[in-house]
């Protein structure tokens, strides 16, 4: 049994380990931004040549899932992938890309560090605050 309980490693080498479901609140699989929006941009593309007649719709629909599977960690984003793969399954109501796209950048600055950008800003800011001040004590 214990054996059964070792995570094993993703193909994706950026991310960490599958995690072992140990009781009905465990993600099967740690969350990873990256992958999700590789899964949704896959099925993106699927879903637009599959309005121009190929036949590409199950690959999509096993890319929105997977992107699905792959954002269980982030509830928001998870939830809004979900709803998007259940609404287009029914329906065939194509996601809204915008909103997943606008779901995965915020997701992307809230697991994030500061980017360079904000480095930058940050030092530009901290310089500007600290020049008048040198100034005021000559």
């Amino acid at each position: 049994m214990a054996d059964t309980l070792v995570p094993k490693q993703k193909k994706c080498g950026d991310c960490p380990p599958l995690v072992v479901p140990r009781r009905s609140y465990t993600p099967t699989r740690p969350g990873c931004i990256e992958c999700v929006e590789k899964h949704l941009g896959a099925a993106y593309v699927l879903l637009t040549e599959a309005r121009e007649g190929y036949a590409y719709r199950l690959r999509a629909v096993g890319h929105l899932f997977e992107a699905e599977d792959e954002s269980q960690e982030l509830p928001d984003l998870h939830a809004a992938i979900r709803e998007a793969r259940k609404t287009y399954q029914a329906d065939g109501t194509m996601p809204d890309w915008n909103v997943l796209a606008e779901l995965i950048s915020e997701e992307a600055r809230n697991t994030a560090g500061p980017t360079p950008q904000d480095t930058v800003t940050a030092a530009q800011d901290q310089g500007a605050d600290s020049q008048p001040q040198a100034a005021a004590g000559a």
